[in-house]
């Protein structure tokens, strides 16, 4: 006897009420926020009305909102890769060592992922402090990390000490899924330590690498807490990211309306993103 259709729903229910109310629900009411604009009428305060799409519009329009964008993909251009290779090179390097180094080097560089972004945040902001600086007080010059020039590059350097590591392992676990067998034939036929890693770990590691650049890409259009947390030790802009000039926008303007409006846009930029990049990888290759 067949059980009824309906149990298997009755085992997903738990999951469905929770994702809907905690991502149906406010992504919904988000829309729905978006289409309000703040109208003030003679002397009273301003009051929300039903704009449509002005909201739309103005965001196209926001040289703000347009330029954290151009931040974001100038920061993805040159941060991504570089913690791919990173974190590449370091699983290859643990999966070629032996003995018990390896545990603790696979300990050591995961060990920054542990470490809550906030933290990890106020650390460096001590560490690239013009005045507290050790590196300043080591090389005995007095460097800016957080100059409006360098800042964006100074949030990369900590997102690649906070994520190379975790990356490093979900490369690593795929190198060590990779059958023996595949080696022992590949030494019989005389191939060497760099042959074994151009010819069957890296062509075998694509498809974790594509994973792993598909969740960097939108992590990074999500950066919020390294930019926030350094804002109060320097030059840190409003729209240094899309998330933190929508959060500005939010609690410092009060404009709720327009900001649900530039997280609807971040979301779609972001996916348009993603299935650009699969869309090229796949054209290419994967990879």
């Amino acid at each position: 006897m067949k059980p009824p259709r309906a149990v298997p729903w009755l085992f997903l229910s738990p999951f469905l009420v929770l994702f809907a109310a905690f991502y149906v629900a406010p992504v919904l009411y988000a829309g729905y926020l978006s289409l309000f604009i703040k109208k003030r009428a003679g002397f009273g305060p301003a009051k929300e009305v039903f704009g449509g799409l002005t909201n739309y519009v103005r965001a196209f329009q926001d040289s703000d909102f347009l330029a954290s964008l151009l931040n974001i993909l100038k920061f993805a251009a040159v941060q991504i890769p570089l913690m791919i290779v990173l974190a590449t090179a370091l699983a290859l390097a643990l999966d070629a060592s032996r003995g018990r180094l390896q545990g603790f080097f696979r300990t050591a560089f995961y060990l920054p992922y542990t470490i809550p972004s906030v933290i990890a945040g106020l650390l460096w902001g001590y560490l690239y402090s013009k005045n507290l600086s050790p590196f300043n007080q080591i090389t005995g010059r007095s460097f800016d990390f957080l100059g409006s020039d360098v800042v964006l590059w100074s949030i990369a350097n900590i997102v690649t000490w906070t994520w190379t590591g975790y990356n490093m392992i979900t490369l690593y676990a795929a190198l060590q899924n990779i059958p023996s067998d595949l080696y022992e034939a590949a030494r019989i036929d005389g191939a060497d330590g760099w042959n074994l890693t151009r010819f069957i770990k890296l062509p075998l590691l694509k498809p974790s690498l594509l994973l792993v650049l598909i969740f960097s890409i939108i992590g990074t259009m999500q950066i919020f807490s390294e930019p926030f947390v350094i804002r109060p030790l320097g030059y840190v802009p409003d729209n240094i990211t899309p998330n933190t000039y929508l959060y500005l926008v939010a609690t410092r303007d009060g404009n709720f309306s327009y900001a649900a409006t530039l997280a609807i846009l971040l979301a779609l930029f972001t996916l348009l993103l993603s299935a650009v990049f699969l869309r090229f990888t796949r054209r290419g290759g994967d990879l």
